[in-house]
């Protein structure tokens, strides 16, 4: 399910400007400078910490969303903070927009400037490899770029975004690594355009795929979390065993609340398929040989991650039904959680196969359609769109895509039930809503007071 949704997306521009400067070995780190390329795009760029021309660094390029321009991504990804052992890049979009702004198109001639600018940035600077990052029209972008030159680039995070239709899903994109990272609650992009993209590549055959679930975020950026897809990235294509191992100790490091607020589960998953690279199991194994001090670690690290999902899955057994049903239980949020989070982590894989879980949730993917449709149809009225809600959301449960402003919509109709005119019969159904956001809410309860006791790997 590959999206071909163009976001439209205009934000007012902050006015304040970064000091002129070509890049220079010399610059003081972690600072931004703005300049422009030979190809007419601007763009801004700071150093890490120690950079020497003799020393390659991976260059990480930021691409902003529709309505912005280059400034975007220092204002968003502070510095010092996102990336900071890069070298950063942010640049405008390859298209001119409206009132000035810029736009990063799935076009042939997007492509082609695009990589350009990417020839031109090595050239200015000591690059080992590149890794791009883009956000919501960037994200599709930077899909739809890698499939057109994956030569050209090490990795790509789409974030609040998926892949375009028309994405080529050529052969050497199955080298680079491909994540896709979104917030459940995205009202811009939906989360299941991410889920479908993440699906649409693993049936395709590219083993390169990964999918960064955010539990209950919105559209917005985070640059802590990006750092983390970008980390799975680079752990999946280094060939040192050692840069593997740091990117798998930050993805399993405890969070704290980020410059949001907002606190989410360590990257089992991610963590997970990177260390897998030090056993026989793993894909793509090491061109330089892991010591047995760095193979020992890495499955020391499996290990304490199966410990801990076989937690998860002793909480869970004490609640799941012998059939899996909408009975309310908090055994909903638990299980639809885990099973994302710690994707190919072994004690979970083994409980989803023995009750049934992934077959069941293909089921209700299907089924999902009819119900996101009649959501969807603006011609519908509103005792239409909560009919169709109450009475199909038992076929579609397991299902994490659905609408984002689906529950607050439903709350609030059911409040004015009296106002729209909703028949009493189905409002009686009701109770089947009230089921499914119990079994959420109470199942993410659980599940966060379980991995709030992860300490981190090594322990």
């Amino acid at each position: 399910m590959l999206s071909s949704l163009f976001l439209s997306l205009f934000a007012a521009l902050p006015q304040d400007d970064f000091p002129e400067k070509a890049p220079a070995a010399g610059a003081e780190a972690h600072v931004a400078y703005q300049t422009t390329s030979a190809g007419g795009l601007n763009y801004l760029w700071w150093l890490p910490k120690g950079y020497d021309p003799a020393e390659p660094r991976a260059l990480t390029v930021i691409l902003h969303g529709t309505g912005l321009d280059y400034r975007w991504g220092a204002w968003n990804h502070a510095p010092g903070v996102f990336r900071s052992k890069d070298v950063v890049v942010s640049v405008d979009g390859t298209s001119p927009g409206a009132d000035g702004t810029r736009l990063f198109l799935g076009e042939p001639d997007d492509a082609e400037a695009f990589r350009g600018f990417l020839a031109e940035m090595r050239q200015a600077f000591a690059v080992r490899d590149v890794f791009l990052y883009g956000h919501s029209q960037g994200g599709f972008f930077v899909v739809y770029y890698a499939g057109e030159f994956p030569e050209t680039v090490t990795g790509v995070v789409a974030h609040a975004s998926g892949a375009w239709n028309w994405t080529n899903m050529s052969k050497g994109l199955k080298k680079v690594a491909v994540a896709f990272m979104h917030g459940t609650a995205d009202e811009v992009v939906p989360y299941r355009q991410s889920m479908g993209s993440r699906g649409s590549f693993v049936e395709a055959g590219y083993p390169l795929t990964h999918l960064l679930r955010l539990i209950n975020y919105s559209h917005w950026p985070n640059a802590v979390r990006a750092n983390e897809a970008l980390g799975w990235c680079e752990g999946m294509t280094t060939d040192d065993p050692e840069r593997a191992l740091d990117a798998a100790r930050s993805l399993l490091r405890p969070k704290r609340e980020d410059e949001y607020s907002w606190r989410t589960v360590p990257s089992f998953s991610g963590a997970y398929e990177v260390l897998m690279r030090f056993t026989k199991k793993g894909y793509q194994p090491f061109k330089k040989r892991a010591s047995k001090d760095q193979t020992e670690t890495a499955e020391r690290w499996m290990a304490d991650i199966e410990e801990h999902a076989e937690a998860h899955v002793a909480r869970l057994q004490e609640t799941v039904p012998r059939r899996l049903s909408l009975d309310g239980g908090p055994w909903l949020g638990h299980l639809i959680s885990l099973r994302e989070d710690f994707r190919g982590v072994r004690p979970v894989e083994s409980y989803v196969k023995k009750v049934g879980f992934d077959k069941l949730l293909a089921e209700h993917e299907e089924a999902a359609g009819e119900l996101i449709a009649a959501w969807r149809d603006e011609q519908a009225s509103v005792p239409d769109r909560f009919e169709a809600v109450v009475t199909r959301l038992e076929d579609v449960f397991l299902f994490e895509g659905l609408p984002a402003d689906m529950r607050p919509k439903m709350r609030e109709w059911k409040q004015d039930a009296g106002l729209v005119v909703i028949p009493a019969a189905v409002l009686d159904r009701y109770a089947v809503f009230q089921r499914w956001e119990e079994g959420w809410d109470d199942g993410l309860k659980a599940y966060r007071k379980e991995w709030g006791r992860w300490k981190g790997a090594g322990r």
